[in-house]
């Protein structure tokens, strides 16, 4: 049978979808277009195009499927794919197909702390609720809540390198004085694909992080001592997000609540402690400094 996985052409789902390449069992991806699939195609996978917002697509993507992995998430700039249609609406419908089509496995990525953070965090909210309504859906399940991704610093996920590579500033949204377990996204989509079979991971919540704890302060000084540039940390404080977030409310509804992630982290250190058979089972995790290395080029 076939294994799905939703989110395939995302920074994530794009490493998982090399793990579950690698398996002895067919692989499907649902897609809203095939324009950005290239990557899942010369991985062999078969494209499903169809959207979490409809039910025959749904349907259709999982005819013969044992196993569900997605790591679908909306974007708060992106009025067309937000948070609330994605990861509110979109898994809802997502684990109710898949509930009706009689899926062995579901494996979620949801967020670390989502449930401590869903009074004050939309994305969380969303995150959280759909855990609950897995936990109750009679599938077999795994729920993985990474920390944040050691990646955030590199090329392509977020303005935080720009700002070192073109100014020498390190931007913090809010103090950034709140430790997070910072994880290696490779590390996170091998969990992914091993929850699939291994028996401890059945029915489970994992955290996963990675092997030390550093506030964004904390990891602007060490890519600085690794890469020998200044870095002059700037804290944007979160009286001035929540303006932006207010008066961009009426083209980006969702950014203020986007920010309320960072107040967050503030608040709650992002930190966990990863399983210690899910760290045997991964032989490590990739240590942050080696990150620094690779994402900078040794520079």
């Amino acid at each position: 049978m076939t294994v799905l996985l939703v989110g395939g052409t995302g920074l994530l789902g794009g490493v998982i979808a090399q793990e579950l390449a690698a398996r002895d069992e067919p692989v499907r991806a649902l897609v809203r277009s095939g324009t950005r699939a290239g990557r899942l195609r010369t991985l062999g996978i078969q494209l499903e195009v169809g959207d979490l917002l409809d039910m025959r697509s749904l349907r259709r993507a999982l005819h013969d499927v044992r196993a569900v992995v997605t790591t679908a998430q909306g974007d708060p700039l992106n009025r067309r794919t937000t948070v609330a249609r994605v990861d509110g609406q979109g898994n809802r419908n997502l684990i109710a197909a898949a509930g009706e089509a009689g899926v062995q496995h579901f494996v979620f990525v949801s967020a670390l702390k989502a449930d401590q953070g869903a009074a004050s965090v939309p994305q969380l909210a969303y995150k959280y609720a759909a855990e609950e309504l897995l936990r109750s859906s009679g599938m077999d399940y795994t729920i993985i809540r990474p920390s944040s991704f050691q990646e955030t610093f590199g090329e392509g996920f977020a303005p935080f390198k720009w700002f070192i590579d073109h100014t020498r500033f390190g931007v913090t949204l809010g103090s950034g004085r709140g430790s997070q377990s910072f994880v290696a996204i490779a590390d996170v989509a091998r969990a992914a694909a091993l929850a699939l079979d291994h028996p401890a991971a059945c029915n489970q919540l994992l955290t996963i992080g990675g092997a030390e704890d550093l506030d964004y302060r904390a990891a602007y000084q060490r890519i600085a001592q690794i890469t020998g540039r200044r870095i002059a940390v700037v804290p944007i404080p979160r009286p001035l997000l929540s303006l932006v977030g207010l008066l961009a409310a009426p083209v980006l509804p969702e950014l203020r609540g986007f920010f309320a992630l960072f107040a967050f982290f503030d608040r709650a250190d992002y930190t966990c402690t990863t399983p210690g058979w899910l760290v045997d089972a991964l032989g490590g995790r990739r240590p942050f400094d080696q990150a620094v290395r690779e994402m900078y080029d040794g520079s």
